[in-house]
């Protein structure tokens, strides 16, 4: 295949089925928040457009998405459990990504590093991954609410149960093989046997204008930000481990990873599209490229077209089966780098123990990651007066 198109282009096109996994996937979840679904499609791929523009301009061959984890803390504990409205949570995103770029000017972030609990870097992605994939066997119906046991397994009789077993098993069968491709062919499975079972049909025209986006864009409302600093801290946390494990897997320039990360967070914060991230995206270092601007330049260019589908993406929203498998292998692909990560002091091993057992249970990233805290220097201070 190279022989006839360039190896940047093959990776920009990646980097693009990858996106329109997560673009597709974060859309229902801010209607469901109670986005208007156009408004929220446009948002989230113009943010996405944007924040791969700022990749290409520090030539780093990494696309920006919308990060299905933080903006599931975003949508269903924030707006749907919590309460507060869309517009104020955006407010998260936009505060978390300017806060990452003072860090990074003020060259601080290595230092902050180095004060944080060792375990965090662990536990961080390991609970994000545990939450995603419980959500994302509750989207395919594989797991339902039982009155005895509280969840049980989804009935097999159910077609929309067999759709998200076969794309399942088709994005493990890529993952257990280490292809970067696994989350989108999960997608195409389940799309096209929803099409084949008559749940999705294709629409008259595939492409229109976009529309929606002045109901979304600068709509952020900052009346309840202080309530919302403790989400704020926990999405910045996300969004420097995420960028400080890109730079490190990329050999890239920490500094530049984490601009990245701030500047398309702060972005999707104030055009509505949520928290941006380079981390659930697949980076295409693998490819060896001399020029890695031509590769995000690429990816922008199928964004650019991405903004036009507006019609197809509508035909998608009432089946959230369809991306249960990408969720779910999204979630997987958090918890497989959990091997190159050791903990090795006791109060750091009980405190990410329950961190990861209450972010499932709670429901919160935020509620289990500061229970977590709480315990663990709780339990310094206990032992440090232990020891006078």
């Amino acid at each position: 295949m190279e022989k006839y198109v360039s190896k940047e282009i093959i990776a920009g096109i990646i980097n693009f089925a990858l996106i329109l996994v997560n673009v597709m996937v974060v859309t229902i979840m801010w209607q469901k928040a109670g986005v208007p679904f156009n408004g929220a499609y446009t948002a989230v791929v113009f943010s996405s457009i944007l924040g791969t523009m700022v990749a290409a301009y520090y030539k780093i061959a990494v696309s920006m998405a919308p990060g299905i984890v933080v903006n599931s803390l975003l949508c269903y504990d924030l707006v749907i459990c919590q309460g507060y409205t869309w517009q104020e949570t955006m407010t998260v995103p936009f505060l978390a990504g300017l806060l990452i770029l003072f860090l990074v000017y003020a060259n601080l972030h290595r230092k902050l590093v180095s004060i944080l609990p060792q375990y965090l870097e662990t536990v961080i992605p390991a609970s994000l991954g545990i939450l995603l994939v419980y959500r994302g066997l509750v989207m395919g119906r594989l797991v339902i609410g039982d009155p005895f046991q509280l969840t049980s397994m989804g009935s097999l009789n159910d077609p929309l149960v067999i759709i998200t077993i076969v794309s399942f098993v088709a994005v493990m069968v890529f993952l257990s093989r280490k292809k970067s491709q696994a989350l989108a062919v999960g997608l195409l499975v389940a799309l096209v046997m929803a099409i084949i079972n008559g749940y999705v049909e294709v629409p008259a025209y595939i492409f229109s204008v976009p529309e929606g986006f002045t109901d979304t864009a600068a709509q952020i409302n900052f009346d309840r930000f202080f309530e919302l600093l403790v989400s704020v801290a926990v999405v910045f946390l996300v969004l420097l481990f995420d960028g400080l494990a890109v730079a490190k897997t990329m050999r890239e320039n920490e500094a530049k990873l984490l601009r990245i990360n701030g500047l398309g967070s702060l972005l999707g914060g104030l055009f509505s599209g949520g928290a941006m991230s380079v981390a659930e995206v697949s980076v295409a270092s693998g490819y060896g490229s001399d020029t890695p601007a031509k590769i995000s330049k690429v990816t922008v260019l199928l964004l650019v077209l991405l903004l036009f589908c507006g019609p197809m993406m509508m035909e998608l929203k009432d089946y959230p089966v369809i991306f249960a498998a990408s969720v779910i292998g999204a979630g997987c692909c958090l918890l497989s780098d959990l091997k190159f990560l050791q903990i090795n002091d006791n109060i750091s091993i009980l405190a990410g123990v329950f961190t990861l057992m209450l972010v499932p249970l709670w429901g919160s990233l935020t509620a289990g990651i500061g229970f977590g805290l709480i315990l663990y220097y709780t339990l310094k201070m206990v032992n440090s007066f232990g020891k006078r």
